[in-house]
């Protein structure tokens, strides 16, 4: 574009440049300035040149930018502007005039740092001393025009000019030494002689007002200390990201907002502070000393008639000189060019030390010099004294005054700035939570709302979008423009665990529960999702009655933590079924009207789930149009994880594994898996073996005694403790609580203390006699600590504990968690190392093609498991359908793509 703007501002088309002139010149070999056309050595046209000077000139704003805002640049000019502002008082009260030279050497080497240092700003800001167009712009009136042509320089360039320029004021040898107040004669009267002197005095506050400039010099010191604070939140973020930045640019930009109203306070501050100081002492009336003045009037009158009369003025002369001298310290005086009085201290006296006037009258002239050193060096002190009384006012007013813009204005901005910032980088790793007072957002407040609202969008976007969306919100958040979303961009190739359960039985549901079936899908995927992201994955999909989980793979995992994914994923389908099954009561609470539908449809109703657990690649991203989109995977993968579960029915169990993924599981979950079948789903795939985690879904898990080891009869007797407690509560409730009991709660006491009691009733007729032939004498005992244990849990209580949405906790995973956890080894008791061994027998004969061999064991394993095993009955009918023997083309697997064995 440089080089386009450069030929057509010559009067040459583009088009019309031979080929090699058209392509432009030559790129740049030289690392600093990468791509950049022109640099030396590269090409000859003009447009080369002026890219080659602006090229230079980039790289020397860069390199003075380098320089001045450099730690040790900045450091040494604070130093300099802190010496420059106490520097004049500290040479009256401290030092003597011999030590002057070097204080006007020191001062002027500040001088010309500091015209240095105007110079570099100017050059590299461009805010800094900006000059503006002098050309008229469109609709602007004249005023404006002027107005804006009169703008030359940034608030603190002026300020630096007038600080630099104050110094002038500390270098005599520039400007000259200052000089003596003049009397005119005819000023004879006291009357004359006191307006003088408060000419005088008003001369000297005008002086003491151009030196009180010298304060602009603290407007620096905020400069420099802003300067500083730059650089240390820069450097924390470095410290914080825990990466190197090769370059300021590189790191995040602040707040513009904080930046422009933190620096309209300070130099509204500043300037008011500096107007205080200047105009004050000009408003201030005081009454003059005109003790000296009069001293000279006295000592002139009398010289000039001594001049005339000797013989008679004399004594009245030295009279007068010897009480000038006795009450005011008098360091010379002289008549004309006659040397009458000159005092030893009047040569290590400085001008500022001393009070000099002089007088003539006609061709008479009389010049008088006071020691004013005392004076001078507590004027000094007091100086320096308000010097720093200023500073801190700057200080405190500065930090005052932006105080409560920072605290309800600046810092809740840059907290929501900072908000979006990470939600742009990491939507999933985002904390939502809303901040207090304390931080600035109080009740009421803008800034309050609008955190929430961000915060609450964040939530749901988390929510909505899942892992698989977390891409596509930083992608939108950190790069469109303009407000525009681009969300149909191509997706990413990754890695992972599909896991896809089914509810069963969701459509018959669905139709009794009507509107309620949301809060049943909904505690389904409660206890589902609390399960999944403890056991380090992710909720992608809920489909009504199926949900889809991910455990992404990176690249960057070992097979160890590869293994353990693959763990915490079969982990997972196991906790789930365990806890599903034991908050029941949880998921099914609803209406009197809904649970009566329920289970008048289903009078045994449970709620069960199939699962399918596979590994393989998918693509992540988008899925629909700018007006509905989901985040989600696409893969036949996903399609395979979908089959497994809907096999689940087939095989008569509730876990389905791939062998893909049981290859990735640790030997100690390998080891409680087992394999049930092999198959090809398609002629395009390969042959899969199929592995379930066997699982006990008529496990009372409520049943707080179903760990113990008893022997049957102290079981029977707990179950009788049991029954009674339930009975005895029933019949202590009030007549009319029992008539208001739900259909729900109706339910509950079938499914729980109806099928305790029919196990009681027979038990009961089998326990020992304590007291007698009835046996009913240790029962009854044992009934008055259920009245005692039962009196406590009234039936609101038991209704309000239904309602209660319940935590579930995982505890961080061990490779023990399959021998050591009490739920997950009751999970599987049906297939112990015993049964396990016969079953592999049987399935090595089955996919050898012995299946005669397969169907005895199968048999025999029915029999092991009272005919309850799924797998076996299944492979059964397999075997029995094709006339007990392998087809003639058996390869090993059962293909369901239509394509042969």
């Amino acid at each position: 574009m440089a080089d386009r703007a450069s030929t057509a501002s010559d009067g040459i088309q583009l088009a019309d440049l031979p080929n090699s002139a058209a392509k432009g010149p030559t790129k740049s070999n030289d690392p600093g300035v990468p791509g950049l056309p022109g640099l030396p050595g590269t090409s000859t046209n003009a447009a080369g040149g002026r890219a080659e000077d602006l090229s230079l000139l980039a790289r020397a704003k860069k390199a003075a930018e380098q320089f001045g805002e450099s730690f040790a640049f900045t450091g040494v000019m604070t130093i300099f502007t802190i010496w420059a502002l106490f520097q004049g008082d500290i040479k009256l009260a401290a030092t003597e005039k011999s030590a002057d030279d070097a204080f006007e050497v020191i001062i002027s080497i500040l001088f010309f740092s500091f015209l240095l240092e105007i110079f570099l700003q100017s050059f590299y800001k461009d805010d800094y001393c900006a000059i503006p167009s002098w050309k008229a712009l469109p609709d602007e009136s004249m005023w404006d025009t002027w107005y804006r042509r009169m703008q030359i320089g940034g608030f603190y360039f002026w300020l630096d000019v007038i600080a630099t320029l104050s110094l002038l004021l500390d270098m005599p040898w520039l400007i000259g030494q200052e000089g003596y107040e003049t009397i005119n004669g005819s000023s004879v009267q006291s009357a004359r002689a006191g307006k003088a002197s408060k000419t005088g005095a008003r001369a000297a506050r005008v002086v003491r007002v151009v030196r009180m400039v010298r304060l602009v010099r603290m407007a620096k010191l905020y400069k420099y200390a802003t300067a500083a604070a730059d650089r240390e939140s820069k450097a924390k973020l470095k410290s914080q990201n825990g990466v190197a930045q090769a370059d300021d640019d590189e790191m995040p930009p602040e707040s513009k907002v904080g930046a422009a109203m933190s620096d309209l306070t300070n130099r509204r501050v500043i300037v008011l502070i500096l107007m205080m100081l200047i105009i004050i002492p000009l408003l201030t009336s005081s009454d003059p000393d005109i003790s000296l003045s009069l001293g000279v009037q006295l000592v002139h009158q009398l010289g000039m008639m001594n001049s005339t009369n000797p013989t008679t003025y004399q004594s009245g002369l030295n009279l007068a000189i010897a009480n000038v001298q006795q009450r005011l310290p008098l360091l010379k005086l002289q008549f004309n060019s006659e040397l009458v009085y000159l005092d030893p201290l009047f040569h290590d006296r400085r001008q500022e030390e001393m009070a000099t006037y002089e007088l003539k009258t006609g061709g008479f002239r009389t010049l008088m010099a006071y020691d004013q050193h005392d004076q001078t060096r507590q004027s000094a002190l007091f100086s320096i004294y308000t010097t720093v009384f200023i500073v801190v006012l700057l200080i405190s007013g500065t930090f005052f005054f932006s105080q409560d813009v920072n605290k309800l204005v600046i810092g809740p901005i840059e907290r929501l700035v900072d908000l979006v910032r990470k939600i742009s980088a990491n939507p999933l790793g985002v904390e939502y939570k809303m901040l207090g007072a304390k931080e600035g957002f109080l009740e009421g407040m803008e800034t309050t709302m609008l955190l929430t609202t961000i915060t609450k969008i964040g939530a749901l976007m988390r929510v909505g979008f899942g892992e698989a969306g977390a891409s596509i919100i930083a992608k939108n958040l950190s790069e469109s423009s303009g407000g525009k979303l681009n969300l149909m961009g191509s997706g990413v190739m990754i890695r992972s665990i599909f896991g896809f359960c089914d509810v069963r039985q969701f459509t018959d549901t669905t139709e009794c529960l009507q509107e309620e079936v949301m809060l049943f899908v909904n505690r389904i995927a409660h206890i589902l999702h609390s399960i999944v992201v403890q056991c380090s994955g992710a909720a992608n999909k809920n489909i009504g009655d199926a949900f889809l989980l991910t455990w992404k793979l990176d690249e960057k995992l070992s097979p160890e933590q590869v293994s353990m994914l693959a763990d915490q994923a079969l982990l997972t389908f196991c906790k789930a079924l365990i806890e599903l099954a034991r908050y029941q009561e949880f998921i099914c609470n609803f209406s009197v009207a809904a649970t009566a539908r329920l289970f008048r449809r289903f009078p045994e109703y449970n709620v069960r789930i199939g699962c399918g657990l596979h590994v393989g690649w998918a693509i992540e991203g988008a899925i629909g149009s700018n007006r509905k989109i989901d985040a989600s995977y696409l893969s036949p993968h996903v399609s395979a994880t979908e089959y497994l579960e809907s096999s689940t029915k087939a095989y008569g169990v509730s876990l389905l594994l791939s062998e893909p993924f049981f290859r990735l599981l640790s030997p100690a979950a390998a080891k409680v898996c087992r394999q049930v079948d092999r198959v090809r789903r398609s002629v395009h795939e390969e042959p899969m073996g199929l592995y379930t985690y066997d699982a006990d879904l008529l496990i009372n898990w409520n049943d707080p005694h179903r760990h113990q080891k008893v022997n049957p009869k102290e079981r029977l007797q707990l179950a009788a403790k049991r029954a009674l407690q339930q009975q005895t509560a029933g019949a202590a409730a009030p007549a009319g609580a029992r008539r208001k009991s739900t259909a729900g709660d109706l339910h509950a006491h079938r499914k729980g203390s109806e099928a305790v009691n029919r196990r009681t009733s027979t038990a009961l007729s089998r326990l020992p006699v304590a007291g007698g032939a009835g046996g009913l004498g240790s029962v009854n005992e044992e009934s008055l600590e259920a009245l005692e244990a039962g009196a406590e849990q009234s039936e609101e209580a038991r209704l309000a504990k239904l309602k209660q949405t319940p935590t579930i906790v995982v505890a961080p995973y061990t490779q023990q968690v399959w021998t050591e956890d009490a739920d997950i080894v009751e999970l599987r008791h049906r297939v112990n190392d015993s049964f396990r061994g016969v079953w592999e027998q049987g399935v090595a004969a089955y996919i050898k093609g012995d299946w005669q061999k397969a169907r005895e064991v199968f048999q025999e394993t029915m029999r092991m498991s009272h005919n309850k095993d799924g797998p076996s009955k299944f492979l059964l009918e397999v075997i029995d359908e094709n006339g007990g023997t392998a087809p003639t083309d058996w390869a090993g697997y059962r293909d369901e793509g239509g394509g042969g064995h």
